[in-house]
């Protein structure tokens, strides 16, 4: 380290840290330093060199975790210095001591409105730099149309740094930066590739908050990643050879948030994602990870079966290496894919259970994850096993809390039988039962109170199952609070079907009262116990002297719910008839009457009438009665004599009153009453929300609705990508199978129900040096986007990286984009010269005949939703615990599954229509996604329609 520059004192206060030998003695050299510092900034007149290295030498102060606030006002003032590298030292050091919301902050606006108007484009990219770092809410009306205007500056250091602030500013007040779109937009075509790759940041968080703004946009995106692959970018953005791997990325990245149930985008981008996976296959880490940001990309988009057998043949790679880290890149990856069809991970049964016993635990993790994704009901028991295994096993709190999760999802959506179902949650109780929702709990008691609902006296059998099993497990010593909780209910409401020798209501009444004194850590586990005694004596009359002396015991608790209950148990037990009627045998499912005339009042209220009271008034009475009174009160205000009227009694002030559109929407119930068309672009109208009538507007306009589009059945879609190619081969003649060892059981047992590629195969997958060879496409694909004629000239460059090639000058007269506003500066031809070769996919064979649907796609509008929704007469409303985790996977499930078109999605929920074949009466469906719980409300004129729907979705979405 040379030091001619630095002052004496400056070096030896870095070589003194430095050599320090510990923590006690660094403190001693900062304490120190700390002192001269400020005895040296309370000299006047000092230099700006001197005033730099001050600065930088309470930065160390400030790094080794002692306080230098003295200083931040001095770096402050370092800002206006006209000297260019004093200003840089002001504008580094108020990063590192400042936030956004210091009291400082207010003497920098002035500077970086100066600076950033400056012609030294150094000070431009200084004032940017603390402004990505330092801007606050206050600042933003200030400093940001400034910043805007740097997005044309002439220099691409500037204008990358713009860029980078004006996603700050997204990040802050999204409004502001969507009320700029235009200029955005034209950052995404700047000559300079740093500048674009800066700009793909912003736009990806723009098309995340308003998807269907930027579908447009597609095209431009897919023509930037195809020269990206290309190598028409400059050397410089290549790593490792790869050309401009964090920008293929992020693109990547754009196009799943874009492609997610839109066909008619996602179609531009089938043949990029086949180039584009091509091309990053050469053996390098970075490669890999283009690979599976393009099968995350394919997973998301509208299926195509060509993409999707291309994705699994890269992951087979991937989870048949040695390499644990590619291993673990093919598990996610395949968790990805199974997601769209199970059966792609069939073929790797092996590899999946070597990584359930592979020490590496992050390995082990990811392999659970793709167990839970690919269960079926042929499977879930064994499934559950495996996971059962890992949370007895595990000591990590966030994995079991992850583990829970998933055995109590599986246990509801796919259990064989109730009896199954019981003893597996009570498995979950006793190993983590802190870690379970109530609602899980919840769940138990009403599948035991209410039963399957299809036979009384297989409901009834199984009641008697849960008693037997929950009265052997109180006699266990230590159990969980939530499964003493649900074995308190049970017994409390049906204790009398117990059948094992040697108990009698008297025996359980004792066990209750012996669990009571047990130490809970939820209080108001004890007193589920006090409520089952209640039942149980209130019903059966019991005489337990021990019970009553422990509920009377427990009147002074602290609780004051369980409090109450034995008050309460006292006075009704002075009428044992009364405690009968009020604690009724299985009675928890049936339906409180209620008296809304409160008759049994009629007595009292006439015997208060006689003592003297007041008669109640209602409301037109009292509006009556309070004008009478007002007469007076304004004769006397208009004399001139004292005023012996009482105040007022002070009133709340009335709560801004709302527009009048959202109150009418507010209480339509219509999803999306009064809401006007749709605007092309980017939306800027400010957030809107689902209220408990659907969809707020700020309009009162709706379209009239469009014709109902015929489109052929989503069944041939979905054939085409979800169902397993079958041969057209005769069978040949069984040969007896090889034994199986007890790895390749587990295997049967884990990967059956996943079709008919799960009995393929019960050895390990090729080796990553032998991939498997691709299936010949000989088939078309049903819809081809058919190119129009191109020029022969040169094919558009969006980036301008032909080295001394000219813009075209001449308008494009191909037809543009249905999905994008005419005059749009990216619609440019984004193909090569003649017509684009359509993809093929492997042959299918016909499968078997599938049930009529019983919707088919309509296109609509979110308007025309809101119009419509009113007149539907039948509702009904499906609650589904699913494992989806965005609307968009929602949306992709109901438009295969149920066979209607997306509307609209706004954060975690959305519309989708269809019309009920073989006619056009409209149907429509609003879906609220809070993972695990999915709310479906289903919407038509037919309640038997609406019925059907709903139970299709029930069983598409679980």
């Amino acid at each position: 380290m040379s030091g001619g520059h630095l002052s004496k004192e400056f070096f030896e206060l870095v070589k003194s840290i430095g050599e320090s030998r510990s923590k006690q003695e660094e403190d001693k050299i900062i304490v120190g330093e700390i002192a001269i510092l400020k005895q040296h900034l309370s000299a006047p007149n000092i230099s700006a060199k001197k005033m730099k290295e001050y600065m930088i030498r309470a930065v160390y102060a400030e790094m080794l975790g002692h306080d230098a606030s003295f200083a931040y006002i001095h770096a402050v003032k370092l800002t206006h210095e006209k000297n260019l590298f004093a200003k840089r030292i002001g504008y580094l050091t108020c990063n590192l001591f400042l936030h956004k919301d210091h009291e400082l902050m207010l003497l920098l606006i002035n500077t970086m409105q100066r600076d950033l108007q400056s012609a030294n484009h150094i000070e431009v990219c200084s004032a940017l730099a603390s402004v990505c770092r330092l801007v606050n809410l206050e600042m933003i009306p200030a400093i940001s149309p400034l910043v805007f205007k740097l997005l044309s500056h002439p220099q691409e250091a500037v204008r990358k740094k713009a860029i980078v602030a004006v996603h700050k500013f997204f990040k802050i007040v999204p409004e502001a930066v969507l009320d700029q779109k235009d200029q955005i937009r034209k950052v995404l075509c700047d000559p300079d590739p740093s500048v674009m790759g800066a700009s793909l940041h912003v736009l990806c968080e723009i098309a995340k908050a308003h998807p269907a703004a930027s579908k447009d946009l597609v095209p431009s995106f897919v023509s930037i990643l195809k020269q990206i692959t290309e190598h028409r970018l400059p050397r410089d953005f290549d790593y490792h050879r790869m050309p401009a791997p964090w920008l293929q990325v992020k693109l990547l990245s754009i196009l799943s948030i874009l492609g997610t149930a839109d066909k008619a985008a996602s179609e531009h981008m089938y043949e990029i994602l086949q180039e584009c996976m091509r091309r990053a296959d050469s053996g390098v880490n970075v490669g890999y990870a283009i690979i599976y940001e393009c099968v995350k990309c394919i997973t998301r988009i509208f299926p195509d079966h060509g993409l999707l057998e291309l994705a699994a043949s890269n992951i087979s790679r991937f989870i048949s290496s040695e390499n644990h880290n590619l291993r673990y890149l093919g598990v996610t990856g395949l968790a990805q894919i199974v997601q769209v069809n199970p059966a792609y991970a069939a073929e790797h049964q092996m590899v999946v259970v070597d990584c359930l016993e592979d020490p590496d635990e992050t390995l082990k993790r990811k392999t659970l994850d793709l167990l839970f994704r690919m269960t079926n009901p042929q499977n879930v028991v064994v499934v559950v096993d495996k996971l059962t295994f890992h949370l007895r096993t595990s000591v990590d709190a966030h994995l079991r809390r992850d583990l829970v999760q998933k055995i109590t999802s599986l246990a509801e959506r796919f259990a064989p039988d109730n009896e199954w179902y019981v003893n597996t949650m009570n498995t979950v109780f006793e190993l983590s039962g802190e870690l379970v929702p109530a609602e899980t709990a919840y769940n138990l008691m009403r599948l035991v109170a209410e039963g399957a609902g299809e036979d009384e006296s297989a409901d009834n059998a199984f009641r008697v199952f849960a008693v037997n099993t929950y009265l052997k497990l109180l006699e266990k010593p230590t159990l969980s609070d939530i499964l003493v909780q649900v074995i308190a209910w049970v017994l409390g409401e049906y204790a009398r079907l117990a059948t094992i020798d040697g108990y009698t209501i008297e025996d359980i009444a004792d066990l209750l009262t012996e669990c009571i004194e047990r130490p809970f850590e939820d209080p108001s586990t004890r007193g589920y116990l006090v409520t089952a005694l209640l039942k149980l004596i209130g019903q059966h009359g019991l005489k337990s002297t021990t019970a009553e002396d422990i509920i009377r015991s427990y009147r002074s608790s602290r609780m004051t719910d369980l409090q109450q209950r034995c008050y309460e148990f006292e006075q009704l037990r002075q009428s044992p008839a009364l405690m009968r009627k009020v604690l009724p045998y299985d009675a928890s499912c049936e339906d409180i009457i209620v008296n809304k005339d409160l008759t049994f009042l009629e007595s009292f209220v006439r015997h208060k009438l006689d003592e003297g009271a007041k008669p109640y008034q209602n409301a037109s009475e009292r509006a009556a009665r309070a004008q009478t009174n007002s007469a007076p009160k304004a004769e006397a205000e208009s004399k001139p004599s004292l005023n012996f009227m009482p105040y007022e009694a002070p009133t709340k002030p009335p709560p801004t009153p709302f527009p009048a559109a959202s109150i009418e929407a507010h209480d339509s119930g219509v999803p999306g009453a009064a809401e006007a068309p749709i605007p092309t672009g980017l939306n800027v109208s400010g957030p809107r929300k689902w209220g408990p009538s659907g969809y707020n507007q700020p309009h009162g306009k709706a379209d009239p609705p469009q014709a109902p589009v015929q489109e052929k059945p989503a069944v041939a879609q979905s054939e085409s990508f979800s169902q397993v190619h079958q041969t057209n081969q005769k069978p040949a003649p069984k040969a007896e199978p090889p034994a199986m060892n007890e790895k390749q059981k587990m295997a049967a047992a884990l990967f059956s129900g996943l079709g008919s590629a799960g009995a393929t195969s019960t050895t390990s997958a090729a080796p990553p040096s032998a991939p498997k060879a691709q299936a010949v496409r000989t088939q078309p694909r049903e819809k081809v986007l058919e190119a129009p004629a191109v020029p022969a000239s040169s094919p558009v460059d969006l980036l301008d990286l032909d080295d001394g090639a000219s813009p075209p000058v001449a308008p494009i007269s191909q037809s543009p984009s249905p999905s994008a506003p005419s005059g749009d500066m990216l619609l440019l031809d984004m193909e090569e010269s003649g017509p684009a070769q359509p993809l093929s996919v492997p042959a299918v064979q016909p499968q078997p005949v599938q049930p009529p649907q019983l919707l088919g796609p309509l296109q609509v509008t979110t308007a025309q939703v809101a119009t419509m929704w009113p007149q539907l007469a039948s509702e009904r409303v499906a609650q589904i615990h699913t494992s989806l985790g965005s609307c968009q996977e929602m949306m992709f499930r109901l438009q295969n599954a149920v066979n209607v078109s997306p509307v609209e999605i706004i954060g975690m929920e959305g519309i989708a229509a269809g019309r009920v074949l073989p006619g056009n009466e409209p149907c429509f469906l609003h879906g609220k996604l809070a993972p695990p719980r999915l709310d479906i409300k289903v919407r038509c004129r037919d309640a038997g329609v609406a019925q059907s729907v709903a139970d299709l979705c029930q069983r598409s979405l679980s």
